[in-house]
């Protein structure tokens, strides 16, 4: 897949890792955070790297899922006396499966809202929409203290992707974010915050038999809404979108993790597997990167 990449794109160096477990690990080294966005930039096709073969089977997931949640649950009690946070974001596919990752995670740490917050972003308000996009995410204490996790169920990155995809604001405002993006991201790690952003990927077929079975469905008939026929159609939008975000705002102190969602099983232990590995590593080797 390497080679793939490098023959599209000559002179391309990988910035990315490909583990054996699916997940892909996107961060380059950024000199300068606040670098102005370069149009003539040619972006590597990081989703077609996806490999969505992975699968597990109903015994072997229960195992794996046990043994992830208890190791995060593990390191999470150790972060308040580390002064470390841990904030996780979940963007991707429309009905790749954001909301059963994000139960695993609840489930993990035993319900306990005390050291857990979990924030859906949706469309800005009038209010926030007269301020600095960013400045929501630190309001109403949607940012973790010490010893705290938040999950951001979509997050700052739909500045990058859905607002471009939809054309809700400038090109100049868009090439601007990337720049705030990173910027913001890497005051959150000077803060002590490990960030984990996470991106689910699932097939255009797979996302057509999801959308189908919830419309099938009287108890999931809720899920279907006019934003999903859209992502639908503006699928390759989103394509382009994405490895937009993924090149500009995929740096080595807040990487983005890509997990093949096909299988829903594979999904949820693979992304408890990716937020344990980037909290032993600054555990390890604290925030070595900043």
């Amino acid at each position: 897949m390497t080679k793939k990449l490098i023959r599209a794109f000559p002179g391309f160096q990988p910035d990315f890792k490909l583990a054996d477990e699916g997940l892909l690990k996107i961060g380059r080294a950024v000199k300068n955070i606040a670098a102005p966005y370069d149009s003539k930039v040619e972006i590597p096709d990081y989703l077609s790297l996806v490999n969505h073969d992975f699968s597990l089977g109903k015994k072997e997931y229960e195992k794996a899922v046990a043994k992830e949640e208890a190791e995060l649950s593990l390191l999470v009690r150790r972060l308040k006396e580390l002064k470390m946070s841990v904030i996780i974001v979940f963007q991707g596919r429309d009905a790749a499966g954001k909301s059963g990752a994000t139960k695993r995670i609840v489930e993990g740490l035993d319900w306990d809202w005390r050291i857990l917050g979990v924030v859906p972003v949706g469309a800005p308000n009038e209010e926030e929409r007269n301020q600095p996009y960013l400045l929501r995410f630190f309001e109403k204490d949607r940012m973790p203290g010490f010893g705290e996790v938040r999950v951001f169920d979509r997050g700052w990155p739909e500045d990058v992707l859905v607002v471009p995809v939809m054309k809700l604001a400038s090109k100049v405002h868009v090439e601007n974010s990337y720049a705030e993006i990173n910027s913001m991201e890497w005051l959150l790690r000077r803060s002590r915050s490990v960030v984990v952003k996470i991106w689910l990927d699932i097939t255009k077929d797979e996302q057509k038999k999801r959308f189908d079975d919830r419309q099938a469905d009287p108890q999931k008939r809720h899920k279907y809404q006019e934003s999903d026929r859209i992502a639908r159609e503006k699928w390759d939008d989103y394509s382009m979108w994405g490895n937009r975000m993924m090149y500009w705002n995929g740096t080595d102190y807040a990487p983005w993790y890509m997990v093949p969602a096909n299988d829903k099983r594979f999904s949820r232990v693979a992304c408890l597997r990716a937020i344990n590995n980037a909290i032993s590593e600054e555990i390890k080797n604290p925030f070595r990167t900043i």
